[in-house]
């Protein structure tokens, strides 16, 4: 019995053992679950306080942003064209007057110059010449600026190359650069997608018209191919790029097919403005802050990088006063006599992705039918073509844009009118009449010599036809006879009462006068007859010469 107490007990304290350590255990593991409650508590605050944070500093960005904006719009605008103080003092001290020899010293040191037969002298960066992968508008960032979307370059020579000018790439050479004379903020096409921005540089072809731009036909219109293209995440424009951050060319033909081209090159205030995107919109969508400043553009290559102080920038540019066809660089490293043209469709692996990029290219935009020629002007043929003052485009004379209306465009001929004004009776000839012969070559050169002998040609006839009128009167006045002048004469004129014409002077006969008669009458014919359309069409002039007496 005992025995049997003694298990009953022993049973009773393991059980209350076993209880207890159960016990213990549950009551650790509920202090481990509510740590690990209270510390994913408090994770999850600070996650949200640093969320919070980035918000806040967001929306004072923006908000500074704004501001600014809001400032800039009520201040006075500026000139798009304007020069800081220093920097027209730079360019006063060293100006620059551009010709395309300019640009063939300034860049020399950067790159080769290359002969071509299509396009003249062209120049290809070293970085071009060492990677096949090297593409132009690849090394900077854009910024919105009040001519649009300025390309901002990280390389020396991105002063000309990217707003100047054109690009082109050739078969086995690369990438190289067409000089030009034009200023623009870049000379580039877009294309725009919910996913991506591209922009590819426009050909020589692209001549700029200020009447009808450059707009959303240009891939259509000058055959721009996807591999043209440098694309991007809509999300990350606005930073500085490299080729790195570029979308693998590869899949440019895919991303053509869900992008549509919106390139908008215009002329306003006498500067070329690139719109292209809409600003508000690719701030939204952007993670980074696109700048927007104002431009200023300097005459002064001794800073050839652009310049951003504060909301400016400040770009070098040159002012063209001659086309200088004539000149060349100092080296040319090679010459092209048959240049092969890439224009970005060679390489696209998938031929029916590009019959259908091709195609949509085409369906985006019909170029209108006033379009310039797609024709590549040399700097020889700007040079022989009309003055600097009349704008020249695709080889063509163009007035530049004015208002509809009653204005006539600069350089256009004013229209004649159809019927000639009608002058008073009582007024003389405002002209001249034409002669019926050509002049000789003396009175071409001399209009005045010709209009004298023209006079004395109408005159001479009626002078020697009064001088032997008062002959014959003088005559039969000595042989006492009294004559009548002939019907038609004029009437000899009265002597006035003064001092000097109370004497009349007589004629004294002249030996051999009928030869001498002769001799003025066969004269006066020849020229009456050379004469004969002026006296014609012109009034009998009025003679009013007095009869003098001839020196025998």
């Amino acid at each position: 019995m005992k025995r049997y107490l003694l298990l009953l007990a022993a049973s009773a304290l393991s059980l209350g053992a076993c209880q207890k350590q159960q016990s213990e255990a549950e009551h650790n593991a509920e202090i481990e679950r509510q740590v690990q409650e209270r510390l994913s508590a408090e994770h999850q605050a600070a996650e949200e306080q640093k969320l919070a944070q980035r918000q806040a500093d967001l929306d004072a960005r923006e908000q500074t942003l704004s501001e600014k904006e809001n400032r800039a719009a009520t201040a006075t605008p500026l000139p798009l064209a304007t020069v800081t103080p220093a920097a027209a003092l730079a360019g006063a001290n060293n100006p620059e007057t551009a010709s395309y020899a300019t640009f063939y010293q300034k860049l020399d040191s950067y790159g080769d110059w290359i002969e071509t037969s299509d396009y003249g002298y062209v120049f290809q960066p070293r970085e071009a010449a060492q990677a096949r992968e090297w593409r132009p508008y690849t090394n900077g960032h854009w910024v919105y600026t009040d001519a649009g979307w300025t390309w901002i370059s990280d390389e020396p020579f991105g002063w000309a190359t990217y707003h100047y000018g054109r690009w082109i790439r050739l078969r086995s050479v690369g990438w190289v650069w067409v000089p030009g004379e034009q200023w623009a903020p870049a000379w580039v096409s877009w294309r725009e997608g919910d996913d991506y921005v591209g922009w590819a540089p426009l050909p020589p072809e692209a001549q700029f018209d200020r009447q009808t731009g450059i707009r959303n036909w240009a891939d259509n219109y000058y055959d721009i191919g996807p591999d043209q293209y440098a694309f991007v995440p809509a999300n990350e424009f606005g930073r500085k790029l490299t080729s790195r951050e570029i979308v693998p060319t590869q899949r440019n033909v895919t991303i053509i097919n869900q992008t549509t081209n919106i390139t908008n090159i215009t002329y306003e205030n006498s500067v070329v403005v690139n719109r292209g995107p809409t600003y508000d919109n690719l701030r939204k969508r952007s993670r980074q802050p696109i700048e927007r400043l104002r431009l200023e553009r300097t005459q002064n290559l001794n800073e050839p990088r652009p310049i951003i102080r504060g909301q400016v920038v400040a770009l070098p540019t040159v002012a063209f006063h001659s086309s200088d066809g004539g000149a060349r660089p100092n080296r040319v490293a090679r010459k092209i006599a048959q240049p092969v043209v890439e224009r970005g469709w060679s390489e696209i692996q998938d031929s029916q992705a590009g019959r259908k990029a091709r195609s949509k290219m085409k369906a985006e935009a019909i170029p209108p039918a006033n379009l310039p020629p797609k024709r590549f002007v040399r700097p020889t043929e700007k040079s022989l073509a009309s003055p600097r003052s009349t704008p020249m485009q695709s080889g063509r004379i163009v007035a530049p844009y004015v208002s509809r209306g009653n204005a006539i465009p600069v350089g256009t001929p004013a229209p004649l009118p159809s019927t000639p004004p009608s002058a008073p009776p009582s007024a003389a000839p405002s002209r001249t009449p034409e002669r019926a012969f050509p002049p000789a070559a003396a009175d071409r050169d001399h209009p005045q010599r010709t209009q004298s002998k023209r006079k004395e040609g109408q005159d001479a006839p009626a002078e020697r036809r009064t001088e032997r009128e008062q002959e014959m009167l003088g005559r039969k006045a000595q042989n006492g006879k009294t004559a009548e002048p002939p019907p038609g004469a004029k009437p000899t004129p009265q002597a006035s009462a003064s001092p000097a014409a109370t004497e009349t002077p007589v004629a004294t006969q002249l030996p051999n006068e009928t030869s001498i008669d002769k001799r003025s009458n066969r004269r006066g014919e020849k020229k009456q007859r050379r004469g004969k359309a002026a006296s014609e069409t012109s009034p009998e002039p009025n003679v009013t010469a007095t009869p003098t007496a001839r020196r025998p």
